[in-house]
């Protein structure tokens, strides 16, 4: 399946636009502050009414607008076309900035739950190196975004586990002020027990599939790479057995809210072997395109079609080399670029360009 048209109403900066592509590679040519960026974005909504950029959904509402749509017609194997479309909107007399969101197929609103999973992206863009270098919290957000868009399980889970750890925390600080006692938690251990166990199942297939993926590349520059997750595994013993140290800090001290990982190299000689303290620039890109290579092979294996491949001006943060290796994985894939640069048009032979202004 492919994105064969994307028609954007309100979406950023643009009002009413519509764009074709074809089903190989599509080059978005144009200046810094064009717009290019935008559109990548507005793909990625399409698969779950989320955002790779923002968190503030209101943020993705043309400023002069109080609605949004994101509308797209894919074409399968067959040559027979969905229509999908996802809409976000909110109130204007509201001086809350709560959005409200709709999902269609076919014209016909559906559920969250039965849209998530029709279309499938994988994002490549520079800001990729805090992967590695970065917060704990932007290697969680990644781990995130993979499920967000293909399990609605996964997504459901995470939502209702944040939902309790809010109210943990709150009934924290009211036992400290006597307000309230430890079985007043009681309910909302349980929610977290029971959703940490499906968010912590899926993170760890992903990170079996991601090592054997490295383990078993035939570049020698991948095969030593593997990812160490340490995750914050939270039951029912550790919370009681922690409840005193929460209780002092006035917050849930385990769970998946504390998960991290690392990219390690077994080349380095250091017991230590995270590519985030000896590791180079260049070995710190590598990892996190491998990383993404390893997520487009993971989305194909466990659910047996081809993600979209977005890349975000990627080639002027990669090596000759390395933007050779990139294009020639691309082919398989629809996959659409963005560039400032108009010779990378030579990179991307037979490419359908897009230039904006």
């Amino acid at each position: 399946m492919y994105l064969s048209k994307l028609l954007l109403q309100n979406f950023r900066s643009y009002q009413n636009q519509v764009f074709e592509f074809g089903p190989n590679f599509n080059l978005i040519l144009g200046p810094n502050g064009s717009g290019k960026t935008n559109i990548l974005e507005a793909i990625f909504f399409l698969s779950s009414g989320k955002s790779f950029r923002s968190s503030s959904q209101s943020k993705l509402i043309n400023w002069n607008s109080y609605f949004s749509s994101v509308r797209a017609k894919l074409i399968d194997n067959q040559q027979d076309s969905t229509e999908i479309e996802v809409r976000i909107s909110k109130d204007p007399k509201s001086s809350i900035s709560s959005i409200s969101r709709k999902f269609l197929i076919q014209k016909v609103v559906k559920t969250r739950k039965k849209y998530i999973g029709i279309i499938k992206n994988v994002v490549f863009q520079p800001e990729d190196i805090r992967l590695v270098t970065g917060s704990p919290t932007r290697r969680r957000e990644f781990l995130d975004e993979i499920f967000s868009q293909t399990e609605w399980r996964y997504s459901s889970a995470l939502s209702q586990y944040n939902k309790a750890l809010k109210h943990r925390n709150e009934l924290l600080d009211q036992i400290k002020l006597n307000l309230a006692s430890q079985n007043d938690l009681f309910y909302w251990d349980q929610v977290l027990v029971k959703n940490s166990k499906i968010i912590h199942d899926f993170r760890i297939a992903f990170v079996k599939s991601v090592n054997y993926f490295f383990s078993n590349h035939t570049d020698s520059q991948i095969n030593t790479l593997s990812i160490n997750y340490q995750p914050s595994i939270l039951n029912e013993d550790k919370l009681k057995n922690n409840y005193k140290i929460d209780l002092i800090r006035g917050y849930t001290q385990i769970g998946p809210h504390r998960d991290d990982f690392s990219f390690d190299n077994s080349i380095f000689l250091a017991a230590d072997k995270n590519l985030a303290f000896w590791g180079s620039r260049g070995q710190q890109r590598l990892a996190v395109l491998a990383l993404r290579l390893a997520q487009i092979n993971f989305l194909e294996e466990t659910y047996h079609d081809k993600p979209i491949l977005l890349l975000d001006d990627i080639f002027s943060e990669l090596d000759l080399e390395h933007q050779q290796l990139v294009v020639k994985i691309c082919q398989n894939y629809q996959t659409i670029f963005t560039s400032s640069q108009p010779d990378d048009i030579d990179i991307l032979a037979n490419a359908k360009v897009i230039k904006l202004t």
